[in-house]
């Protein structure tokens, strides 16, 4: 007749780890689960999603030096659409497996040029575009961050001249 309280309920605690983090959010079964944000001491941050003590779900990650992802994750990595930001300007917006850029995706970089196209292990790989300040571009297949194999260079005026390209030469 009693009303019982269950052990596993989600409540808003903190949580110490042992790297020297502090989560402070959802906890159930004594673990990080729901909504939370972990803080080092060293000035990096996690605000995000969270199952059974693990990064699952949306989630913003900030460096101590600024860097940041804001993005999906699964079982601590990045993994599924989300967004990194590096220090010096470069952008990379498209999808993730297992911690690494992998699939479509766009990378902008400081000196103004846009890759557009797939990745495979955190480099360009596939069919790509890139698009150059001043308007050339390269359009063709990628292999190991390099174009490889049979692609067109477009100049800012629509000129186009087809090449195969071995390790980013062309041949």
């Amino acid at each position: 007749m009693g009303s019982c309280c269950s052990t596993n309920k989600i409540v808003k605690e903190t949580y110490d780890y042992p790297d020297g983090g502090v989560y402070v959010g959802d906890i159930e079964n004594h673990l990080p689960h729901g909504r939370g944000t972990i803080k080092w001491d060293n000035g990096a941050l996690f605000e995000g999603e969270f199952i059974e003590g693990h990064k699952n779900g949306r989630g913003l990650f900030r460096w101590n030096d600024g860097q940041y992802y804001d993005g999906n994750f699964k079982d601590e990595k990045f993994h599924g659409y989300g967004e990194y930001y590096w220090t010096d300007g470069k952008i990379y917006k498209g999808n993730w497996i297992d911690g690494e850029m992998n699939g479509q995706g766009e990378m902008i970089y400081p000196d103004g040029r846009i890759y557009i196209g797939s990745f495979k292990a955190d480099k360009k790989d596939g069919q790509g575009e890139i698009t150059w300040p001043n308007g050339n571009k390269y359009i063709g297949p990628w292999k190991k961050g390099k174009q490889h194999g049979n692609g067109i260079m477009v100049d800012r005026k629509g000129n186009q001249t087809q090449g195969t390209w071995n390790k980013g030469k062309k041949q």
